[in-house]
């Protein structure tokens, strides 16, 4: 069973928060955490990533973001990550946790979240649509 989850991206100020605020908000009994292969550490949510989130009644406002560290990775039960090389740079540099680590659109054909980070709102909307859908596909399997 899954008690404790850990959403991967790349600077864990756009899509890991997001999704953890999604996931938080679907199962407030887990214990939900992000962090960024590349984190630009202490930075806050980015403000249309934090828009979207508060059009849904969510708030992402005490995000920091952290640098993805083995002991996160080893504390959690379940590794999401965006993307495939996200998945592949986790298990170059700690393979011990492969059987742990999984695309967050696992669920929906193994897609892939991309980075909006500096792009469109469109961008922006299209990810949370993405994270939205790729965290419901997952609330069956975290009982």
């Amino acid at each position: 069973m899954f008690r404790k989850v850990l959403f991967v991206c790349v600077g864990n100020i756009c899509r890991s928060p997001t999704a953890e605020v999604l996931l938080r908000h679907a199962r407030p009994e887990l214990k939900v955490g992000s962090a960024g292969l590349h984190a630009l550490v202490d930075h806050p949510l980015d403000a249309k990533a934090a828009e979207l989130l508060g059009m849904h009644g969510l708030d992402g406002s005490a995000h920091r973001a952290r640098q993805l560290t083995p002991d996160l990775l080893a504390a959690a039960d379940l590794i999401l990550v965006m993307e495939r090389h996200h998945h592949e740079q986790i298990l170059r540099e700690a393979p011990q946790f492969s059987g742990k680590t999984f695309l967050a659109g696992k669920w929906r054909g193994s897609c892939e979240i991309p980075d909006p980070y500096r792009k469109s709102r469109a961008a922006f909307e299209h990810v949370y649509s993405e994270l939205d859908a790729s965290v419901a596909s997952w609330l069956p399997y975290l009982r």
